[in-house]
């Protein structure tokens, strides 16, 4: 997805951060990621206005303070990149087609499984609509394939129950690959 490595593109650029990764929330923390880190939630939410696409990303900076008397400087440094990677975006727009239209910030602290400290960005980005209006994507004669879910099999009484009694637990189904 073009906005997934828009972001990791940034991240990888960017002179103090470590990692990227794009995944589901729950999955932060497992302390195999480099820090500081940008993490990218997935889903990504989006909408479409006019020809553009609007783009709803939530997007951490995070660290790890080496104890709680460090929270407060890795706040800090994650607001200081958050606010660079923001930046940059709108430095980059001619060349990105992704406009910054605008964001909220939240701060973290004992987050997750590792601890992290650092700073939830939820940026609204803005793009011109990138579907391809020149593309053949349809064919009204297509047809899709006709599959049976499972095969057909006989059972005495099919109103009721059925007794297999040849030999340990269920029949085997052949499926169709």
């Amino acid at each position: 997805m073009q906005i997934v490595n828009f972001f990791y593109e940034l991240a990888r650029e960017h002179k103090q951060v470590k990692g990227f990764i794009y995944g589901r929330s729950y999955e932060k923390g497992a302390a195999n990621e480099a820090h500081p880190l940008v993490w990218m939630d997935d889903p990504i939410y989006g909408a479409s206005t006019g020809g553009t696409i609007r783009y709803t990303v939530n997007v951490d900076v995070l660290g790890i303070p080496a104890n709680d008397s460090e929270i407060l400087d890795v706040q800090s440094e994650a607001l200081n990149t958050g606010l660079s990677i923001i930046e940059r975006i709108k430095q980059v727009r001619q060349f990105s087609g992704f406009s910054a239209e605008g964001f909220s910030f939240v701060t973290l602290r004992n987050y997750y499984d590792n601890n992290a400290a650092g700073q939830r960005f939820t940026i609204t980005l803005v793009q011109a609509n990138p579907v391809n209006k020149c593309a053949d994507d349809f064919d009204p004669d297509k047809q899709f394939p006709k599959t049976e879910a499972l095969p057909d099999f006989f059972v005495e009484n099919p109103e009721g129950c059925a007794i297999f009694n040849g030999g340990t637990g269920l029949p085997n189904f052949e499926l169709d690959k």
